[in-house]
């Protein structure tokens, strides 16, 4: 296992994501939540393999306490490196700074004693807006976590696109962010994200390599509602077979040759998934021709396909049509 630099810690390059541990999630999740029996076993799988990082974060229904039960119990709480997140009412916008403040120490602590930590190496954002509300109430109270050691290294989850990315690089207590990246998204490298973040000594957590499944989705089960990824999955299908290899295989390896990404961050629904991921991660890294190639096919993916966000609203635009024409 390939371990990036970051400061003090020893980050593995592939990262365990548990959102399905707390819930079920995913276009094309077919498995539902992972049981606690199979949670067990991939965390020992892990260890076993050199897999230490854990992302998490409070929504993702009981994934938190999942995590800390489970760690505890086969004695490995030490021996991981967990990356969770502050999320904040829908309406948290609308209370006062002390309510504000009342609802992050909540959240700090709530996921302190899920996970069983003391100190939580990683707190991540959920939304990048948290850090300038109200000329930085939030963020200057978690800068303080950090002061006391209750937080290890603060960062942002950047949700929308390379412009958020940007913002968060002009603020010295930014130590890591947490990206979308797949071999559909172009716009991180054209954006020099990367590059900056490698030379500023950042940490880059990448999310969603399937696209939340929709890269390894049969054609004919892709939804309507984004229906417009039907040419770019022809494509990329036609890649990888001219390439001797599955999408699966393919996409995967593309994320993991990236070297300026320290951990990838895929998504675990099932133990025999991860030790095929992990078969998948042993493999060398893609050709640069090969890289090249897949960059210059998708170097201009509309948003609307990249972004699951804009699914939803697609999703539902979509269901009202249908309703009006029964």
């Amino acid at each position: 296992m390939e371990y990036p630099p970051f400061k003090e810690l020893k980050i593995s390059r592939f990262g365990i994501g548990t959102v399905q541990f707390g819930l079920e999630y995913g276009i094309n999740n077919k498995t539902g939540q992972v049981s606690y029996s199979d949670v067990l076993n991939i965390f020992e799988t892990a260890l076993e393999n050199g897999v230490n990082f854990i992302d998490t974060s409070r929504v993702y229904g009981t994934s938190e306490e999942t995590i800390g039960k489970a760690l505890r119990e086969i004695g490995a709480v030490d021996d991981f490196v967990i990356c969770t997140k502050l999320d904040l009412s829908e309406n948290y916008h609308e209370k006062t700074d002390e309510a504000v403040l009342d609802e992050v120490k909540d959240a700090l602590r709530k996921s302190m004693e899920s996970l069983g930590l003391a100190t939580i190496p990683f707190y991540l954002l959920h939304r990048p807006e948290y850090r300038t509300f109200r000329d930085g109430l939030i963020w200057n109270y978690l800068k303080e976590a950090v002061s006391k050691g209750t937080v290890g290294h603060l960062g942002v989850s950047i949700a929308m696109g390379p412009s958020e990315a940007i913002e968060c690089f002009k603020d010295p207590a930014v130590e890591a962010i947490q990206i979308p990246y797949n071999v559909f998204d172009a716009r991180w490298d054209k954006a020099g994200i990367l590059a900056v973040a490698s030379e500023r000594g950042i940490a880059v957590f990448n999310r969603s390599s399937y696209l939340k499944g929709l890269l390894l989705m049969e054609m004919d089960e892709v939804p309507e509602h984004v229906t417009e990824s039907l040419c770019y999955k022809e494509s990329l299908n036609r890649i990888a077979a001219e390439a001797g290899l599955e999408v699966k295989e393919l996409v995967l390896r593309y994320v993991f040759s990236v070297p300026e990404i320290t951990s990838t961050i895929i998504g675990i629904d099932s133990q025999t998934q991860f030790k095929e991921n992990l078969r998948i991660y042993e493999k060398e890294p893609l050709e640069r021709a090969l890289i090249q190639k897949i960059r210059t096919a998708f170097g201009e993916v509309p948003e609307y396909v990249l972004n699951p966000f804009l699914w939803d609203q697609r999703l539902l635009m979509w269901q009202q049509q249908q309703r009006r024409n029964a």
